[in-house]
């Protein structure tokens, strides 16, 4: 097991961590992009708690941002960023969020040279009849070739955490395959990527009945 997967729920180095945000709350009100030096100051404190631990912040308008904690999908780290979240201080200005939160499909990324975008990459389910509980995705994305598999296999975790939130992406899909997109989809069993919320809520009422 990787060292930062071992839990560590100091409530004295939470707390200590949320203190000492609080007293920089100039440097984190200015912050808006990695470019900012505080950005690494932040960082560098929250892994000082678990080197497992990163962060998002929302951009700059006219409501309240969000300062998303976020453990990269690794589930055994829930825990811990939940009960960080659980006793966050007020921060006047910020929403701290545990997790990244669902943002739904309608968005595309660039990873590593790669251009992905939702509405161009299809899903095919994979259940075992004998294991109906796990779920795997074989993803298709135009453009796929296997020198870049694990630039696109990264890319496309990085999207179902934005897609379906980090702690759903992490809990109901089990492993991602990645493929071409097939001459006619939709004749092969593949659906529209953006169909995945609703398939995952028609598996889990099905799962669950």
């Amino acid at each position: 097991m990787q060292d930062h997967l071992d839990v560590d729920l100091d409530p004295q180095k939470i707390n200590a961590f949320w203190a000492w945000l609080a007293s920089r709350q100039s440097d984190l009100n200015a912050m808006e992009t990695p470019d900012n030096p505080f950005w690494d100051e932040l960082l560098e404190h929250l892994q000082a708690l678990n080197e497992g631990l990163w962060f998002e912040v929302s951009a700059p308008g006219e409501g309240e941002r969000e300062l998303v904690i976020t453990a990269q999908g690794e589930w055994e780290l829930f825990p811990l960023v939940e009960a960080m979240v659980s006793v966050a201080p007020e921060l006047p200005g910020w929403i701290p969020v545990a997790l990244k939160p669902p943002m739904g499909f309608d968005f595309g990324i660039r990873y590593q040279g790669l251009e992905l975008a939702a509405d161009g990459i299809w899903f095919e389910p994979l259940v075992d009849p004998d294991a109906p509980e796990v779920l795997g995705l074989r993803i298709a994305v135009q453009g796929f070739n296997e020198d870049q598999e694990n630039e696109f296999a990264n890319g496309l975790l990085i999207m179902l955490d934005t897609a379906l939130g980090e702690k759903s992406a992490a809990t109901e899909v089990d492993l991602v395959e990645v493929c071409e997109v097939p001459a006619d989809p939709d004749d092969e069993g593949f659906l529209p990527f953006t169909e995945l919320g609703s398939y995952l809520a028609w598996r889990k009422s099905r799962l669950t009945h």
